[in-house]
Parts: C-alpha cells; structure tokens; sequence
C-alpha cells in the first residue's frame, strides 16, 4: 500500500516529468535536424520520454512544488512549450543563413524561374543543398548533443514556474536577425560576386555586338558560371559553416539565460 505523502510526492514528479516532457517536445518541433519529417514522430516521442525520465530523476529535489490547478496547467504547458521552442529557434541561426543564402543564389542564377511554371516546386534548390550540408556537418560536430545539453541545462536556468520575455530576449532575436543577414551574404558572396561579372561581361558584349541575343545566352551562361563557383566554393562554405556552427550552443544558452527575468 501506498501511503498519502508517497501518493502525493508522486503525483508532483509526475506532473513535473510531463511538464519537462512538453518542454523537450517545443525544443524538437523547432530544433535542427530533429524537426526534419525524414525522423518518424514514434522516434521523436520515445526521445522526448527516454530524456523526461531522466532529467525528472535527476531534479528529484530540485524542482518547485506545482499545485494542481486547471487553468494554472495550461499556462504552464503553453509556457514550458514555448520555451522548448525558443531554444530551437535559437539554434537554428546557421541553418536559417544557410537557406537565405541558396536563395539568393537560386535568384541571381535563375532557378527560382522554375516557380513562375510549377507553382509545387521546391522555394530555393540551393538552399535544400546548403541546408542538407549545414545539418550534415552539425551531426559530425555533435551538435545533437548539444541540444540535449541545452535542455538539461534550461531545468535549472529556466525554472518550470518561471518564465519572461525580457529586453534581453528582443536584443537576442535582434542579432539573430543581423546574424542570418550577414552570414547568408558571406556564403552566397562567391556565386554572388562571380554571376555580376558575369553581367557586367555580358553588358560590355551588348555594346561591341548587338547583333548578340544576350537575354537567351545569359540563361545559359549564369548557370554554367554559378555551378562551376557553387563547386569551387565548397571548401569556403565548410570552413565558414564550421566556425558559425561553434556559437550555436552559446546563442541557445543565451536564449534560455535571457527568459529568467532574475538572471537579467
């Protein structure tokens, strides 16, 4: 038989186990590579409980009592869900460049003409490239694991019953933004630079021969040009992927830092 005070101190573990549960499922629906749809959501929900139970019994002393209210229960998951969610945006800086990059791409070479015919087509094709790459590279750097020590670590900065979107937390997503800007115009930087010579090439060949159909050779030729710079800037995009993929456990810590108002 289970006395009263074991019932009890029970049922609190539990609701704290399906709060941080709510809160690793926010962090998976938005962080990279697990928010991919190649991962079946039985594997992300096994995932979410393996690293519930864990973090649960690790924070067996740790955690707030939580009465058990109604409406009190709802704020608390929308919060914890929301929470999970900021930190996966928050590491998704590179991989938000990384696309912003192939789409510039995608619109300097062409290909985003494709859409004017085929309205189901892929936003940005370079963009799946680079964003497939990005996320490749992440794996080998361990960045998962990252992840899961970014949500270990949020238990303790972000307590389950407190949360606040400071001016921190705007001065974050702020630089978030300038970051993507930047960073997306450095990687596309070689195609972009390569294609305006190209132009600027084929602007000077309108003048010396005008008999030229230079809008029917530019197709042609911004392909060839973007295609062979894209090739040759491999090792450029690694190397400046790699270094920006070293400040994503930083950002998220930040994130998580900058929603406890008494840390600020």
């Amino acid at each position: 038989m289970i006395d009263s005070e074991s019932l009890y101190l029970l049922s609190g573990k539990f609701i704290i186990g399906i709060l941080i549960f709510i809160r690793i499922s926010g962090m998976l629906v938005a962080a990279p590579f697990f928010k991919t749809t190649t991962l079946i959501p039985q594997a992300k929900i096994f995932l979410a409980i393996i690293l519930s139970v864990w973090i649960t019994a690790s924070y067996w002393q740790q955690q707030p009592e939580i009465e058990f209210h109604l409406w009190y229960m709802v704020a608390l998951v929308f919060k914890e869900f929301l929470v999970g969610v900021a930190m996966g945006f928050a590491a998704n800086t590179v991989f938000f460049a990384a696309r912003f990059a192939g789409g510039l791409i995608d619109f300097n070479m062409g290909y985003q003409t494709a859409m004017m015919f085929n309205q189901a087509a892929t936003p940005t094709l370079v963009g799946e490239v680079k964003e497939f790459a990005t996320i490749m590279l992440f794996l080998f750097l361990n960045g998962h694991h990252y992840l899961i020590e970014g949500v270990y670590a949020s238990i303790q900065a972000v307590p389950l019953t407190t949360m606040a979107f400071t001016g921190s937390t705007v001065e974050l997503l702020i630089k978030m933004a300038t970051t993507v800007l930047i960073l997306g115009v450095k990687i596309a930087s070689p195609i972009l630079v390569a294609l305006f010579l190209t132009n600027l090439s084929l602007a000077l060949l309108a003048r010396v021969a005008p008999q030229t159909n230079i809008f029917i050779l530019s197709f042609q030729l911004k392909v060839f040009v973007g295609l062979i710079v894209l090739i040759a800037a491999v090792p450029l995009f690694i190397y400046v992927i790699k270094i920006a993929l070293g400040t994503v456990q930083s950002e998220m810590y930040q994130m998580i830092l900058s929603l406890n108002p008494t840390r600020v």
